[in-house]
């Protein structure tokens, strides 16, 4: 469909007046359009969160024989119109769910929720034994003991079974446009490096139970804890026990168990790609001597990890010979993240065989899907609003809630939706 205009007509009759530009339709400011839904569906839903701007407004003008009708800057325009109604009805809503004394303003919940049953919401103690003896077949040295992994603190909820919600968050960050260029400001420093550019953040959750799972997007990290909190309500899950994955970054994690300190029921598992990605920076910032001589180091702090022995990794470093040391700084550091997280590393290679998840995957395959396709290619610089309002474009075509956001202006806001449907 492409552009019309239609002429109005007034008249008055018997004191009445009646304006068919403001009674068949809600009035507009200045030079505004009515969008239909072919357009919001096709240029912003399927078309800017796609393609770049530019091949959108091409590919648009073309289909409707219309060369002109839609500028550039319309588009980008009415793409962040749009993401802000979207961001507006989901405020809206989590006020809604989050209403009451059971939560706080911030939508942090005020109740203690109670722990399930060990029977229904942990594994069996048999199944736990019969994946800690094919562990043991798959470690040929035969150092570490049975009784060792069964020491690991973090327990082993079902596989399968809707009993534990998983959440996945993180943030993902994309050049950030600079308020104004200066005349001749080149866009390398002096000694022909690139210069630092701040990023424009966007913080990402992914919610899972059974087989439901829905994206959310927000600004920053509180934001998006409190949409999580909303979105447990409107799932009738606000009491369900919640198990987090995260990449072990302090601040995030802190502001999690924060949020929901007083309801409790709550853990967290760290991701298994970081944990190895802090064993090879060990060995390439840390260690000096050969790469074979590192890698023989950082392999067996990687074997003590997927096993859950934050005890024996740790020992590890400390034994390590002084002459293999290159910036002890570094060593520290690691340790120092070790014991951080011991609380949040668990036996992976039991989780493996209990067909547990082993890390934070579902997010990052959302921060490429709603974030990177889109807005991370080479040039490509971003204002705030414009990469938060193309994310929050991209989730809602991810939570497959278009055609019900084109027709009744509503989501669904539902892990249950697809159960239902």
């Amino acid at each position: 469909m492409g552009r019309y205009e239609f002429a109005t007509h007034h008249g008055q009759d018997q004191g009445s007046n009646f304006n068919t530009a403001v009674e068949l339709f809600a009035p507009l400011k200045a030079t505004g359009i009515y969008r239909t839904r072919w357009f919001r569906r096709h240029a912003l839903l399927h078309g800017c969160t796609d393609l770049s701007y530019r091949k959108t407004v091409d590919h648009l003008n073309h289909a409707r024989q219309q060369p002109g009708a839609t500028t550039l800057r319309t588009l980008c325009n009415a793409a962040e119109h749009e993401s802000a109604r979207v961001i507006q009805y989901l405020d809206r809503r989590a006020d809604e769910l989050l209403a009451g004394p059971r939560f706080d303003a911030d939508g942090r919940p005020l109740f203690q929720a109670e722990p399930g049953a060990p029977e229904t919401s942990r594994q069996p103690s048999s199944a736990i034994a019969t994946a800690i003896e094919k562990c043991l077949e798959e470690n040929p040295s035969g150092d570490i003991s049975a009784a060792q992994i069964a020491a690991n603190p973090v327990e082993y909820e079902p596989a399968g079974e809707n009993r534990t919600t998983g959440i996945s968050i993180d943030d993902v960050g994309v050049k950030k446009q600079k308020p104004a260029r200066k005349p001749g400001a080149a866009s390398k420093g002096g000694d022909g490096k690139a210069t630092d550019r701040k990023k424009a953040w966007t913080t990402v959750a992914h919610v899972e139970r059974g087989q439901a799972r829905y994206t959310l997007t927000a600004d920053n990290v509180p934001a998006v804890l409190r949409l999580v909190s909303a979105l447990l309500v409107a799932s009738g899950m606000d009491a369900a026990e919640l198990l987090f994955f995260t990449d072990g970054q302090r601040s995030l994690k802190d502001a999690i168990f924060d949020f929901w300190k007083v309801r409790g029921s709550i853990r967290l598992i760290l991701d298994w790609y970081h944990l190895q990605h802090k064993c090879r920076e060990l060995g390439s910032l840390g260690l000096k001597g050969s790469i074979a001589a590192k890698k023989v180091h950082i392999e067996e702090l990687r074997r003590l990890l997927w096993h859950g022995l934050v005890d024996r990794a740790i020992a590890y470093i400390d034994a390590l010979p002084p002459d293999a040391v290159r910036k002890p700084a570094v060593v520290d550091q690691i340790k120092g993240y070790l014991e951080r997280n011991r609380p949040h590393i668990p036996c992976y290679a039991v989780r493996r065989e209990l067909g547990l998840r082993c890390s934070s995957n579902p997010v990052e395959k959302e921060n490429d899907v709603v974030v990177a396709h889109r807005q991370k290619k080479n040039g490509m610089s971003w204002s705030e609003d414009g990469s938060h309002a193309l994310a929050t474009l991209a989730a809602l075509r991810r939570n497959r809630e278009e055609e019900r956001w084109l027709h009744d202006g509503t989501l669904a806001f539902s892990l249950t939706q697809e159960e239902a449907a």
